[in-house]
């Protein structure tokens, strides 16, 4: 006791824990005297601010009587200990915690997280489950869906796709921003039809992680859906992509200069003012007597930005 009693700062923390590694039978029973009561909440904490200098097995002692302690913040704390130190020895009790619907949503969320950063691949069934049912914690399944991009699978893919079309717009949001971190080509069908939905955050997910995709299918795909929008969509899309710098989608920018909305050939200007490309010269020159005086600002700057123009011939 009066190890931890002159434990506190880092440096303390790494010799007492040194001591108490030196002698494990002593520690355990210490550690069985400081958590068998609700009185010891500071030497409790104490304990648990030891445990990344504490050994391996000492370390799943504590937080294996940390995680059944009286204080629900103890709890809180030991399993993110656990997560922390990639303690899986625990994995089975982090299995009954996640499962129990009675819990409170913080202690289910870190005994989800320790699972899947120790052992994705047996507990991904699990985690899929959770992410599909729609009578759980809706925040517990945005969870498991982050924690799906961990490890791609397919079954994890077929998950997220499949999530796109659920009735929450939370989960729809979630799983187009998972498949656009995950960023793999098996998701692009997925990732096109979530460019129709009625969410605008469901829509720009979509549209990032196919512009971030190193895949001239996707490319193709979104320059297509830019030039087939409504004007406002076509506003939307191109801040979007416009820094993904794709010849592919500089092309399409480019035929939107000619876009009967004023508020599109502006933002097509200034995208080409952002990320030059010489081929947009013949249009650009174009807009420098547009009706609309944004337009032809952004032009000439697209034009000067483009390199080999003389900025005498713009009138400047």
């Amino acid at each position: 006791m009066n190890m931890l009693a002159n434990a506190g700062t880092p440096e303390r923390n790494k010799d007492v824990a040194e001591r108490l590694n030196g002698q494990p039978t002593e520690t355990l029973a210490l550690l069985d005297t400081v958590f068998k009561t609700d009185s010891n909440l500071d030497l409790k904490h104490k304990v648990l601010d030891l445990a990344d200098f504490l050994s391996s097995k000492l370390a799943v002692a504590t937080v294996e009587r940390a995680i059944i302690d009286g204080d629900f913040k103890i709890r809180v704390r030991a399993l993110q200990v656990a997560y922390r130190l990639r303690i899986d020895a625990l994995n089975d009790k982090m299995t009954e915690i996640l499962v129990n619907p009675r819990l409170d949503f913080e202690m289910r969320k870190w005994a989800l997280h320790v699972l899947a950063s120790t052992d994705i691949t047996n507990q991904g069934r699990l985690l899929r489950e959770i992410a599909r049912r729609q009578d759980e914690d809706l925040e517990l399944r945005r969870e498991a869906i982050f924690a799906l991009t961990n490890a791609v699978s397919d079954e994890a893919l077929g998950t997220l796709c499949a999530l796109l079309g659920d009735v929450n717009e939370e989960i729809r949001r979630s799983s187009a921003w998972a498949l656009a971190r995950i960023r793999v080509p098996e998701s692009i069908n997925c990732l096109l039809a979530a460019l129709d939905d009625s969410d605008d955050q469901v829509r720009d997910w979509a549209i990032r992680g196919l512009r971030d995709m190193d895949d001239s299918k996707a490319l193709e795909k979104l320059s297509e859906t830019l030039l087939n929008r409504s004007p406002s969509e076509q506003v939307r899309i191109i801040r979007l992509v416009v820094e993904r710098r794709s010849e592919v989608i500089q092309r399409a920018i480019v035929m939107l200069l000619d876009s009967e909305s004023s508020e599109v050939r502006r933002v097509a200007a200034w995208a080409l003012s952002i990320s030059p490309y010489p081929p947009a010269v013949p249009s650009l020159r174009e807009l420098l007597n547009d009706e609309d005086e944004d337009v032809r600002s952004y032009a000439r700057a697209a034009l000067i930005r483009s390199g080999g123009i003389d900025t005498s011939d713009l009138r400047m």
